[in-house]
């Protein structure tokens, strides 16, 4: 979730946005990216769980999943001060890989702790509720991109429970069952402010589909996460 997540919403006249041909365009933009992101994540996860000696090397070297966590958290910074940054050529296709790159690996190095099949399984939850969640998104009656507020309180509230569970074992189990509410909260969010229109009081510009795209990816490799680990943790009781 970053502070960055929604765009400005501008008259008709001021703004060829809002010709319905070219926010379908961007739309259309925004998903292909992401799903090119999540179809390498996914391929690169499945390499890293199925081989044995690169699974191995990932149990040993732990530390680069932190490493890759520290420069997402870097690019979220990025994102929030230096906008302009994803609006030029090349940078903006740099900061995009190095950012798919960083949760392959923040991925990969989780589901290696989890069984193929369980991985699977929460693969195959993700992916039907991410479906659902975008139908939602898209013929919902209500507006949640006029909700920002209720959004940073849900993002405050899954961080304070995340350091909570982090000393309480027993706070855990709630931690990442309000984090898959949370991100798909997210998530319908997200896809609002790309949807745009007359409907919703926020949207992205036009230039901003990198922005918009690594959002969403970021959201849905999240869900994703917290899935396979509450999962791991049904599973283990």
């Amino acid at each position: 979730m970053q502070c960055c997540k929604f765009g400005r919403r501008e008259t008709l006249d001021e703004n060829v946005f809002e010709d319905p041909r070219v926010r379908r365009m961007f739309v259309t933009k925004v998903l292909l990216i992401v799903a090119i992101n999540l179809a390498f994540t996914s391929a690169a996860m499945a390499i890293c769980i199925t081989t044995r000696p690169i699974k191995r090397f990932i149990e040993k070297h732990w530390y680069i999943g932190l490493i890759a966590t520290i420069i997402i958290f870097i690019i979220h910074i990025m994102m929030c001060c230096f906008r302009y940054l994803f609006r030029q050529s090349p940078i903006k296709w740099i900061l995009l890989v190095i950012y798919v790159i960083c949760h392959a690996i923040l991925v990969s190095f989780l589901a290696v702790r989890f069984s193929p099949l369980l991985v699977l399984l929460a693969f195959g939850v993700c992916a039907v509720l991410v479906a659902a969640l975008c139908i939602f998104a898209r013929f919902a009656p209500c507006d949640f991109t006029s909700c920002y507020t209720f959004i940073m309180l849900i993002g405050i509230t899954l961080i304070l429970l995340g350091i909570l569970g982090f000393f309480f074992r027993s706070v855990r189990v709630v931690y990442l069952g309000f984090g898959v509410f949370a991100y798909s909260i997210f998530i319908v969010y997200d896809l609002q402010l790309i949807i745009g229109g007359k409907l919703h009081k926020r949207q992205y510009d036009e230039l901003d589909y990198i922005i918009a795209s690594m959002t969403l990816y970021h959201d849905v490799v999240h869900l994703f996460m917290f899935i396979l680990r509450l999962a791991g943790w049904i599973d283990d009781d």
